[in-house]
């Protein structure tokens, strides 16, 4: 654990109008630095537990911190001796995922602007994503802590429900030990594939040998005295971590009597969903493709048939209707995610504005990627002008609330998708390009026949470019097959995956909270 004022000062770091003073406070020695910590000691400490003492259960809103944030100042012995306080855990992990450092904002956005997807509003000067597009140092995703936050809470019920007595809290049958032990899994299992990816290469493609994740911590801790100096695991490891994390939650959910009503909590389709992603990352084509078919057939959720249903329509429905797993947004509740500042709506939708003001929306879709649609393809329906001759995406709207959205996380086009592309890698071209037509169809698009080799694998990737487009995928689709980066934004037109001098933007940095308190922990290579 770092020092008691870590969360404050990597807050700082990852709020967008503080970015610029981490970098300063990096590249200025000890001396800044003793004397912010210090600073923010004496005059924060007594609000820091006042404000967790008062929060109990509740995750942080700053849930993008990179210092591991506190459950709460209770003992957590008391928390895991019911069913009411295991709950209270696992929706603890939920609400963190909410934050607008995770999937309330920046996991959804700026995958698509550190790749192609994405270029900036002329006239925008709130400056929240232009280092994202040009790829700056240190800009890149975040969450670790938060992250570890999550596993060390998840490791505390996987670890205790099993013990927890029916005579203690008699409602506790064994499918409702099961669902808890299974939610708590798929998510301990999504925060591992989300470290991995970010701060490690996919295994495969690592570059100059370089092959580490990040630390494995599956037992329980339960005081910051007690958190061992644990080094990174092999990329491998973590992934495969991962992936057994997701799978027994399948198995846990599936058939489940007390299994939670989709797409809001873990079911066992979205466990075999996110599965099957996990699994193309680690090149198992079979077991990803098995994991699609699974999950397809575990869920009710539907392609949404944009030939007879508007794809428009769809996107502004209380809850997209395709969707497997989805975040359930509050207004006024989530904190920043559901602000005017740093909502999906103010960055992306331009029907609430002018256009002229510094911090309406300023992530457009870049003419690269708007240059792969045709006019028959229903999605464009979401592509909307503004006055000053902008073309912005109504995907997020305000659809349930002012600033406030539903959002997607696995939808049923991406279980096709995954299974297209895993079939494609098993010498099935046929099957593969079912799958893929099987989306294009209900896009508007014509099916693609007789298609094979590469062009088939290249059309794929261009689909789930299309489909996916603002939803967080496109940077790690390029990352995961080890291609370069297209940045049509810049100045330098690409970004090699390995080689140039900016190769190291690839992967994100360790928190360096965590590299200077946990002399076990290497840095990544150029930072």
């Amino acid at each position: 654990m770092g020092p008691v004022s870590s969360p404050l000062l990597y807050s700082l770091r990852n709020n967008w109008t503080a970015r610029r003073i981490m970098q300063l406070l990096n590249s200025h020695g000890p001396t800044i630095r003793k004397f912010m910590h210090d600073f923010f000691l004496k005059r924060f400490i007594g609000v820091l537990s006042v404000a967790i003492l008062a929060f109990g259960l509740s995750a942080c809103d700053q849930a993008d911190l990179d210092e591991a944030q506190p459950t709460n100042s209770i003992s957590l012995q008391q928390t895991i001796e019911s069913k009411a306080g295991f709950e209270g855990l696992v929706t603890s992990m939920y609400d963190r995922l909410q934050s607008f450092g995770l999937y309330g904002q920046q996991y959804m956005l700026v995958p698509d602007a550190l790749a192609d997807n994405v270029k900036l509003r002329p006239g925008a000067t709130s400056n929240r994503y232009p280092g994202f597009v040009s790829n700056g140092r240190f800009e890149h995703l975040g969450g670790y802590g938060a992250y570890f936050s999550t596993i060390n809470e998840a490791n505390n019920i996987i670890e205790d429900i099993g013990s927890l007595s029916l005579d203690r809290d008699p409602s506790v049958a064994q499918d409702i030990r099961d669902r808890i032990r299974g939610e708590a899994l798929f998510l301990r299992g999504m925060a591992y594939f989300d470290l991995a990816r970010v701060y490690g290469y996919t295994p495969g493609q690592e570059v100059g040998g370089f092959s580490l994740g990040v630390p494995l911590r599956t037992e329980p801790t339960r005081s910051p005295g007690a958190a061992d100096e644990k080094p990174r695991a092999p990329n491998t490891a973590v992934f495969s971590r991962a992936a057994a994390d997701i799978r027994s939650s399948g198995y846990l959910l599936e058939g489940n009597s007390n299994a939670k009503s989709p797409p809001q909590r873990a079911t066992a389709a979205a466990a075999f969903g996110l599965l099957s992603r996990v699994e193309l990352y680690r090149q198992n084509w079979e077991k990803a493709d098995s994991a699609a078919t699974a999950a397809l057939g575990l869920t009710s959720a539907e392609v949404v048939d944009a030939t007879s249903t508007s794809f428009q329509d769809a996107w502004e429905a209380s809850s997209y209707p395709g969707s497997v797993f989805e975040l359930s947004m509050t207004t006024g509740t989530d904190g920043d995610a559901t602000n005017s500042n740093q909502a999906l709506q103010s960055l992306t939708d331009g029907g609430r504005s002018d256009g002229t003001g510094a911090f309406a929306y300023e992530v457009l879709p870049s003419d690269d990627v708007k240059s792969i649609f045709t006019s028959d393809d229903a999605r464009t329906d979401l592509f909307a002008p503004d006055s000053l001759g902008n073309t912005y995406l109504e995907k997020y709207t305000g659809t349930i609330g002012n600033f406030t959205d539903r959002i997607p996380l696995l939808r049923v086009a991406e279980l096709y998708l995954n299974r297209a592309e895993a079939r494609y890698h098993q010498g099935e071209p046929d099957e593969a390009r079912s799958d893929l037509n099987y989306i294009r169809v209900r896009r508007g698009l014509s099916p693609l026949t007789g298609i094979t080799g590469q062009s088939l694998l290249d059309s794929i990737l261009e689909e789930r470019r299309r489909e996916f487009l603002f939803e967080g995928k496109r940077f790690f689709t390029l990352k995961r097959y080890g291609m370069d980066i297209p940045k049509p934004q810049r100045t330098d037109t690409v970004l090699e995956y390995s080689g140039d001098r900016e190769s190291f933007k690839i992967l994100a940095p360790i928190p360096t909270g965590e590299v200077q308190s946990n002399t076990a922990i290497e840095q990544n290579p150029g930072y």
